[in-house]
Formats: structure tokens, sequence, C-alpha cells
């Protein structure tokens, strides 16, 4: 007769590999206007998959997906982390996007900005203690 349990089943998946199991696979993001913000986040570095008239699939370095879709502009934080803090705020501030100051800090230097439709972008210097 079998036993079922609620323990997960074992495997020997990733004991060899020294990247962390979990990845962040999707990211929601509400507009007004979808194309606008898609149209943004292409134009300061991240890889377009899906733009539609409802929904704009952007992809981000690790597989990331952004999907924006239509709903309540202005109400979502992204926190980004990028490898040169400097030259991403050049960017930011060359797209209109209204970048701060540099704050440094500890483990982060980071900057806040705002993307087209009114959410705040929290960018921040890497972290990462291996490869990710």
């Amino acid at each position: 007769m079998k036993t079922e349990t609620n323990s997960p089943p074992s495997t020997d998946a990733g004991l060899n590999d020294p990247r962390p199991r979990f990845a962040i696979c999707h990211l929601g993001l509400a507009a007004a206007d979808v194309g606008l913000l898609g149209r943004f986040y292409e134009s300061i570095g991240m890889r377009s998959i899906v733009q539609m008239d409802r929904m704009a699939i952007l992809e981000l370095r690790g597989g990331t997906h952004l999907v924006i879709s239509n709903g309540d502009p202005g109400t979502t934080t992204l926190d980004l982390m990028v490898d040169d803090l400097e030259d991403t705020r050049q960017l930011l501030e060359q797209v209109g996007a209204e970048p701060g100051s540099i704050t440094r800090g500890n483990p982060h230097n980071s900057f806040t900005a705002s993307d087209p439709e009114g959410n705040r972008l929290l960018v921040e210097s890497s972290h990462t203690s291996g490869p990710v």
C-alpha cells in the first residue's frame, strides 16, 4: 500500500549548479498606455518580446519578463539592479525619467527615477555573490 506524504519529491537537480534555485519569472506592471510604457522600457535596454495594444512583454537579464497590461498606472516600484550605475543614470536622464542623485550605501549605491506612467524606479548597484 502506497503512503502519501506532503514532503517534496527528492531530486538531485541543482546540486552541481552554483546558481540559486529560484529566479523571478514575471513581474506585472499596469499602464494606461501599454505601448508607450513598453517602448520606454525597450529604450532603456529591456528586450521586446511582445508588443500589442493590451499587453507588452519585455525581457530582463536572467530571463525575467516584465508584463505590462492595462490598469491603474503609477502604483508600482521596480527595484532594478545594474552593473554600471552612473551610465544607467545618464541614460535615464536622456529619456526624461528624472533620475535623482546617486546615494552611496552599503551594500548598494542607488538612485530613484520614474517611468512615463509614474511608476517609481529604484536603480541599484549589483550585489550578486556568484553566478546568477
